[in-house]
């Protein structure tokens, strides 16, 4: 499509705000599987290699117990790690100059951004709730699974605790998710999102405008880009480290229940799977 620049009429001018920053944070990459209950339960969870079926597995109280929580934690681990994938695209590399020629607007990209961060950060809680659940032989079924629930069951205050700091942390964040995933409510990236959805729009079908937003500025739609990337950043930044630090004080306290259950477990196991040894099972 050929570009053009069009004048159009935009919505009426508004005192001058000050605008937002545009020079992008240094970006915080996450560790899934940095911690010590992380890695010793995946050595455990190789006992798995000894049988066909989990049918088989399940008749050792031992092995299940450790293949269980293993399953329960790879998929905690697995959601951490995926934050890394809404960070790369809150800090974009090689960006096309020609953005009519990319699969989707900047104005959607950021919409996409911001779909990815708080869909899988608000869920690493609930992921934390049930691998609490599994390491505690609780038997909740993982969709009636909550703190609450779990305070009914026995699960010390203490560990719920970590949980509920959880919870609390991502405060606006999880109204943020439960707004937009339930409601159809948007983030608000610029000071004029009306006019940078437009400009935007136009920009990628490849007919860019001219003119300026409501506060009196010249539009400029890498600007507003920038401006939305740097807002979310902030947020995932924020709250990913927080996030690392509570996940450090959860797997403490996991592992050592994990440790007290399992030892008993392993110690009248007489099947000779090695499944108390941090070695290699030979299958």
């Amino acid at each position: 499509m050929a570009k053009e620049t069009r004048e159009v009429d935009l919505p009426q001018k508004f005192e001058t705000a000050r605008r937002p920053a545009t020079k992008f944070l240094t970006r915080h990459t996450l560790v899934s599987d940095g911690h010590d209950f992380i890695g010793r339960v995946r050595d455990l969870s190789i006992v798995a290699l000894n049988f066909e079926t989990y049918e088989l597995l399940a008749r050792h109280p031992d092995c299940k117990y450790a293949f269980d929580v293993g399953d329960w934690v790879q998929t905690l681990a697995r959601r951490v790690e995926s934050l890394n994938l809404a960070g790369d695209l809150l800090w974009p590399e090689n960006m096309p100059s020609d953005c009519s020629k990319f699969p989707v607007s900047r104005y959607d990209w950021l919409n996409i951004a911001a779909d990815v961060f708080l869909m899988r950060y608000v869920s690493v809680v609930d992921c934390s709730i049930i691998l609490t659940n599994g390491v505690y032989q609780k038997g909740i079924n993982p969709e009636q699974c909550s703190i609450p629930s779990l305070k009914k069951v026995g699960v010390p205050l203490h560990v719920l605790s970590v949980l509920q700091l959880m919870l609390d942390d991502q405060g606006s964040l999880r109204t943020e998710r439960n707004a937009r995933f339930h409601h159809g409510h948007e983030r608000f990236f610029t000071q004029d999102d009306l006019v940078f959805w437009m400009a935007s729009t136009f920009e990628f079908r490849g007919s860019a405008i001219t003119g300026e937003d409501r506060h009196g500025r010249k539009l400029d739609v890498a600007r507003s880009f920038k401006e939305g990337l740097v807002g979310v950043q902030r947020d995932f930044n924020r709250s990913t480290r927080r996030l690392v630090r509570r996940l450090k004080n959860l797997y403490d306290l996991l592992g050592e229940e994990f440790e007290d259950r399992f030892r008993p477990l392993v110690a009248a196991a007489a099947h000779g799977f090695n499944a108390g040894s941090r070695d290699k099972v030979n299958p």
